[in-house]
């Protein structure tokens, strides 16, 4: 017989999507960043296109927040970006967040409990251009 994992949350969070900021994408940081990273491009570094990982330096405020309540420990497991339409220097991107999932998986090590949340990025019209994932696992260590 398996034992069900433990763990609280604030439901009422789940899907639901926060405004957390806008940000114009500027000539000289785009610039900056391509220099820094080595690409060299021209569809970056000459024709005004954004580079894709360019957006995951964007800071916006946080967003919905499920508050898990499990273990003593969490760290990143990882992200993925999925670019939708080319961003071009001087657009304005609005971000919105969401707290996506929280579920539990046990395995070997024990159980751990995952929470999924996600950022959309959208241009002047409204239209989504990225989406980047972002996963978060909580786990007890220790006794």
């Amino acid at each position: 017989m398996s034992e069900e994992a433990v763990f609280e949350y604030d439901e009422s969070v789940i899907g639901v999507e926060e405004e957390v900021g806008t940000i114009t994408v500027e000539a000289e940081t785009v610039a900056r960043y391509c220099e820094l990273m080595g690409e060299t491009n021209p569809l970056y570094t000459e024709q005004g296109f954004v580079p894709p990982s360019y957006l995951q330096r964007m800071r916006f405020r946080g967003g919905p927040d499920p508050k898990v309540k499990f273990g003593n420990t969490g760290f990143h497991a990882g992200s993925r970006m999925e670019l939708l339409k080319p961003v071009k220097v001087g657009q304005t991107l609005t971000g919105w967040a969401q707290a996506k999932e929280v579920y539990a998986k046990t395995g070997r090590s024990g159980t751990m409990v995952f929470q999924v949340s996600r950022l959309t990025y959208r241009d002047e019209n409204g239209d989504e251009v990225a989406h980047s994932d972002q996963l978060m696992v909580r786990r007890q260590v220790g006794e």
